[in-house]
């Protein structure tokens, strides 16, 4: 089974090495060999779940779970992460800046067993397309609630804003009130 408190050990450590990202990526590997064990040491929630694992201004460890048909805003995380689907699927929402606007350029959708390092500047939105909840381990490369510099586009008119963690929840609560 999935040992919560050795896996932050070993990131932590991985913190040391020359590319961070790609130590934690070959951890999230050995995790996802046993994705039912990892589940189960994660712990479950019937709705939508962040539970932190461990968060310094370093790194953050969370597991993640949405409820089926939520949407997130578009958004952005100033750091390095690395993503571990164990359950269900997220539909990443790839955008790109073009001038002062931002355009999508492409869907990336994570399936039980998929890894996903995302790059410090990439800006995202995710979605759960089934009618399960999904499930994911995250580690971020910084503290995910308190990064200078991250931005949030409003849904509507995806004007950039900085970064706010309430702002964020009521843009969500917004976006999925049909759910």
């Amino acid at each position: 089974m999935f040992d919560k408190n050795s896996f932050v050990k070993n990131c932590l450590a991985a913190l040391r090495d020359d590319d961070p990202a790609a130590s934690v990526s070959k951890l999230m590997e050995q995790a996802l060999r046993d994705r039912t064990g990892l589940a189960a040491g994660l712990g479950d929630d019937s709705g939508a779940l962040v539970d932190f694992l461990y968060r310094s201004e370093q790194l953050t460890i969370a597991n993640m779970h949405t409820v089926p048909g939520s949407v997130s805003p578009v958004h952005n995380h100033r750091m390095w992460a690395v993503i571990g689907m164990y359950q269900g699927q997220e539909d990443n929402h790839l955008y790109r800046r073009n001038g002062d606007t931002i355009e999508q350029t492409q869907i990336k959708s994570l399936r039980p067993g998929d890894i996903f390092v995302m790059d410090p500047d990439l800006i995202h939105a995710i979605s759960n397309p089934l009618t399960e909840k999904n499930g994911a381990l995250h580690v971020y490369g910084g503290d995910l609630q308190n990064r200078p510099g991250r931005s949030l586009w409003e849904p509507d008119s995806l004007r950039e804003l900085p970064y706010e963690f309430d702002r964020l929840m009521a843009f969500t609560e917004r976006m999925n009130q049909s759910l």
